[in-house]
């Protein structure tokens, strides 16, 4: 439930753009082992604590002697990068929000540009980022610390993105301001020079 007073989903509470057994089908395909994809912050800044921040620890390992959690940088085809996405609890408060940044389809982006979302006459948008690969015994811990770290308005979403190393498609966690959430700006969107005074 969204929290107008602090601009959050209340308890860390972040809502799933798709049914829950979308989260349970991730983990099946994958051996419990949960993929995340990371575009913003998640890049580089997981986090000093928490399930993230053990990245390439070669002192944690997990079955098979695997680190815990890996990085592999992948990329999501048909996304991109958008600074439209208010912040009470990153970068601004309540009273004065900042903007963060989220990943929105090719098709939102026309939408909200008012074009037609499934014109496929421009080119396709590709974001680089991080797939993170979290051992089963972490999912259910890493899911809450995210939930928490993303309350801010955004939702877990399960996207398809392509390894960079091996060309491979994996599907993969995602968690994203989407367009119909209390702290989507629209304006921001089309207004750059508006952004820009905002993120300064």
């Amino acid at each position: 439930m969204w929290d107008p007073e602090t601009q959050t989903y209340a308890g860390g509470v972040v809502p799933s753009r798709d049914a829950a057994a979308s989260i349970d089908d991730l983990l099946a395909e994958n051996g419990g082992r949960l993929r995340i994809f990371g575009y913003g912050s998640l890049c580089w800044h997981p986090g000093s604590e928490g399930v993230l921040s053990l990245a390439g620890r070669k002192t944690q390992q997990g079955e098979e002697g695997r680190p815990m959690v890996t990085t592999a940088p992948g990329r999501a085809v048909g996304y991109r990068r958008c600074w439209a996405q208010r912040s009470a609890d990153h970068r601004g408060t309540p009273s004065f929000n900042g903007i963060v940044c989220t990943l929105l389809s090719d098709g939102e982006v026309r939408k909200l540009q008012g074009g037609d979302p499934a014109d496929g006459k421009h080119p396709v948008s590709s974001t680089e980022g991080l797939i993170y690969t979290v051992d089963p015994s972490l999912a259910n811990r890493c899911l809450s610390e995210l939930d928490f770290r993303e309350k801010g308005g955004y939702a877990r979403d399960v996207i398809d993105v392509v390894e960079d190393g091996t060309g491979e498609t994996v599907r993969a966690l995602l968690y994203r301001g989407t367009p119909d959430n209390p702290a989507f700006w629209r304006r921001a969107l089309l207004d750059m020079p508006l952004a820009a005074a905002v993120m300064s």
